[in-house]
């Protein structure tokens, strides 16, 4: 029953006094910067672009922002507000209708703002679409926090308000330029990767401030006047209380999911640095590096380490399994077929198995069979590109190419504490770091190491944009090379180093020539160990050797004559003679002096000591290796041979870099239209469809229980490649509905021939058909042709054997009649 104390004391019509409660006003400060900073933090994570999944996070922000920043702040806040003497009867009770409406239209305001700056403002480069798109955002953000507390307040179901229009502009003003502020400031952070933790607080508490602001300046200007009483006990106003408390508390369970699965992914980069990674470098026309909204490369793990048979065995570029996956690179049409096999393959040896929580990397590798070692770890490459270039949502064959070396990763340590009997001695990385004074390099200590393969591309206009409506971004190095260097674990300067490497390697085209006449500087280079031999090519271009151009066309049989006298004969020999050389004709002479010229053009491209006693080759070599002949001519070459000494590594250039000779070689197998392309994708299939079919066969029949074992105590079954049956696998195969027989006897592939015979005299032409019978042709598949390194090799050695006379090869007077 009503007190009549009450209606005395405050009757209709009266205005009772205001007064404010300050912890709780600070209190509602804090719950709507919770809100906020939970809003900022899910922009944060947005996926950029048009599909269900980023609306669906817009949805999330908007609701955090529309229902915990201001919703719960608004009623929060009103518990601040104590009228009269703190009376039950006339204190602030609430319509549940307008308490719902007012819950409700904030989110959907701030979600057309929100959803127009994600649309427009990154994928624009107009600045008038961009600042419209943000000035649409503070609007939307401004009106939000307005309507809904002037929505908030008539909702009293026992006063009517009356409002001071300076406060209410005031209040509308703070809110929308606050709110313009704030989201101006993310939203360029955030296409210029600089949305660090401590810019994106300053947002949330800028937006904090807006509804704060907004709602206790329209607080200063309203007054209540009493039209009726509350008669329950009072509890009902706490409802609201109760409801905002427990959105408070769900948004700081999503602060702190967040920032779990922020250290997760930071555990997960670090893992990532240690491991076998296979990361995409795609570059616009200006030059700016495809990344994503968190500012890292597209990369997929493909197993967690490449292990090493023996000590001397890197995975480098003089590695068989690089130098495939090189070539592969550039003919990806090869294996492209072979990727569901491949995959299936791997489910069957356990290597691709259901992702978990824990650990969703792919198990690293079992050695216990060469071959089969290399081959499990080509066919993760395979799908693991095709798992990246799917999440691009582009072909295989658009990928990209390798890159031409296998990249370090991991952290560089600078000093390390040790310990000793007489105490700790600091010790500093560079005083212990493996130096090679003659060639001027100190390798750093790295740990953790990890290796990464990077396919490179560019792209046009059209794909950039359509990577960008994905929600990628093209950024500068300047932008990302923080986000880049702590995920990687390098240095930033080596970081920027690499990223302006592979752009220009993106940029580069095959340099070999396609007609002409040239002088080549073939110099070999022993490994120290003697692991092997390097060659010396040029920096820019590693795909040809450092070379002249002796003539535009074909030398005519009295110039090849002429350097048939050279044959043999030393750099400086050959020098030496053209100087005392006879002339006996104007033609020679030019001719003498031109070849004197490109002799002393290639020491300046090539200066080395090794290079004036390297010996020069009269073998007339083509340089278009494997390519279709030019219907105008050919480039081809004369080169001088020689063999630098094992104790000197150094290099009087740098312009020239040693490369193995083994990636020199696949540099000129993957020329564009070289038949080699052809062969190897031959030799894959044959390969891994032999793979699969083994692996198939050893499968074992499903049963109705399944193992308890675990996995490391189950029996290894290791499958050999010589015992395993060769299926066929020719390209004939799946043209027609035939049921496969398994056989013992490898791949003979069966034709049958059929004679036909068309009568033309007769009407109708009558075709008459004769059964040749059936043959079989087993033979060996083509084999690639020597390269022009392995030609050059050969005449190096034929010079160094001293059993072997200097003479111009036969195959030059051949060429000569």
């Amino acid at each position: 029953m009503l007190n009549p104390e009450i209606i005395a004391k405050y009757p209709i019509g009266s205005k009772p006094t205001i007064s404010f409660v300050p912890y709780i006003i600070f209190c509602s400060y804090l719950v709507s910067l919770i809100g906020a900073f939970t809003t900022v933090e899910l922009l944060h994570r947005r996926v950029s672009g048009s599909g269900w999944r980023s609306l669906l996070q817009i949805v999330g922000c908007s609701v955090s922002f529309g229902l915990v920043a201001i919703w719960c702040m608004h009623f929060v806040g009103n518990r601040a507000i104590v009228l009269g003497d703190g009376e039950i009867e006339i204190q602030l009770y609430y319509s549940l209708t307008y308490t719902t409406v007012s819950a409700v239209l904030p989110v959907i305001v701030i979600f057309l703002g929100l959803l127009v700056a994600d649309r427009f403002y990154k994928g624009s480069k107009h600045s008038i679409v961009r600042f419209a798109s943000l000035l649409v955002c503070g609007i939307c953000g401004g009106a939000a926090v307005t309507e809904m507390h002037y929505l908030g307040n008539n909702g009293t179901t026992n006063y009517r308000l009356e409002l001071s229009l300076p406060h209410v502009v005031s209040a509308a003003a703070i809110a929308v330029v606050s709110c313009l502020i704030s989201f101006g400031l993310f939203f360029h952070w955030s296409k210029h990767w600089m949305n660090t933790l401590w810019r994106r607080t300053v947002v949330a508490l800028v937006l904090a401030l807006a509804v704060s602001g907004m709602h206790w300046t329209a607080a200063a200007g309203t007054w209540y006047e009493v039209r009726g009483y509350h008669t329950g006990s009072g509890t009902e106003r706490n409802i609201n209380l109760i409801i905002s408390l427990c959105l408070c508390l769900s948004a700081c369970v999503v602060c702190f999911l967040l920032g779990f699965i922020k250290q997760r992914q930071r555990r997960m980069l670090k893992d990532r640095a240690q491991q076998v990674v296979l990361t995409i470098a795609t570059f616009d026309a200006e030059g700016r590096l495809l990344v994503s909204p968190s500012g890292l490369m597209p990369c997929q793990t493909i197993t967690q380490q490449f292990h090493q048979r023996t000590f001397d065995d890197e995975f480098n570029t003089s590695h068989p399994v690089f130098q495939w996956i090189f070539r592969v690179s550039r003919n990806w049409n090869g294996v492209s077929d072979l990727i569901p096999s491949m995959r299936e393959h791997l489910s069957l040896i356990g290597y691709l198995e259901a992702p978990t929580h824990v650990n969703n990397s792919r198990s690293s590798l079992d050695s216990d069979g060469d071959q089969s070692y290399s081959a499990t770890f080509r066919e993760l490459f395979c799908v693991t590109a095709q798992e990246i270039a799917k999440t691009l949502d582009m072909s295989l064959q658009n990928l990209g190419c390798l890159y031409e070396d296998v990249l370090t990763t991991g952290t560089v340590m600078n000093r390390a504490i040790w310990p000793g009997n007489y105490g700790t001695r600091t010790i500093i990385a560079a005083d212990i770091a493996t130096k090679d004074i003659e060639a001027g390099v100190v390798n750093p200590i790295l740990f953790g190491k990890g290796q990464m393969l990077v396919l490179t591309r560019r792209v046009d206009t059209t794909e950039a944009n359509r990577l960008q409506n994905l929600g990628y971004g093209f950024a500068s190095i300047e932008q990302v090379s923080d986000h880049l260097a702590r995920s990687l674990q390098v240095p930033r300067d080596d970081l920027e180093d690499l990223v302006s490497r592979l752009q220009s390697f993106s940029l580069r085209a095959p340099s070999l020539p396609k007609k002409g006449t040239y002088i080549a500087s073939f110099l070999v280079q022993p490994k120290p160990g003697m692991r092997g031999l390097d060659v010396i090519v040029s920096r820019s271009t590693p795909d040809r050797l450092p070379l002249v151009k002796l003539s535009n066309e074909d030398l005519n049989s009295r110039q090849l004559c002429i350097l048939e006298s050279f044959n043999g004969m030393s750099l400086d020999d050959c020098l030496l003679r053209i100087k005392q050389h006879a002339v006996t004709t104007s033609a020679q002479e030019v001719f003498l002096e031109k070849f004197r010229n490109r002799i002393l053009d290639l020491l300046q491209e090539c200066p080395e000591q090794t290079l004036h006693r390297a010996i020069f080759s009269a073998q007339q070599i083509d340089m278009t290796h494997g390519m279709p002949n030019q219907e105008s001519g050919q480039a081809t070459v004369f080169a001088f041979c020689g063999i630098k000494e094992i104790y000197n590594q150094s290099l009087q250039s740098l312009k020239l870099k040693a490369i193995p000779i083994s990636f020199f070689q696949t540099y000129l197998r993957t020329n564009p239209g070289s038949s080699d392309h052809a062969i190897l994708a031959q030799k894959n299939h044959k390969e891994f469809n032999s793979l699969q079919h083994a692996a198939s066969m050893l499968k074992p029949p499903p049963s109705g229980r399944s193992s308890k074992w675990p996995r490391v105590l189950r029996t290894k079954t290791s499958v050999s490649i010589d015992e395993s049956w060769q299926a066929d696998s020719c390209s004939e195969k799946g043209l027609v509905n035939v049921p496969q027989v398994p056989h013992l006897w490898g791949g003979i592939m069966v034709t049958s021939t059929q004679d036909i015979h068309i009568d033309d005299t007769k009407r109708g032409a009558i075709v008459e058909m004769h059964d040749l019978g059936v043959k079989a042709n087993i033979g060996m598949a083509e084999t690639e042709q020597q390269t022009l390194a392995d030609k050059l090799l050969s005449i190096t050695t034929a010079f160094r054997d001293p059993h072997t006379s200097r003479q111009l090869p036969k195959e030059l007077y051949t060429n000569l009649n």
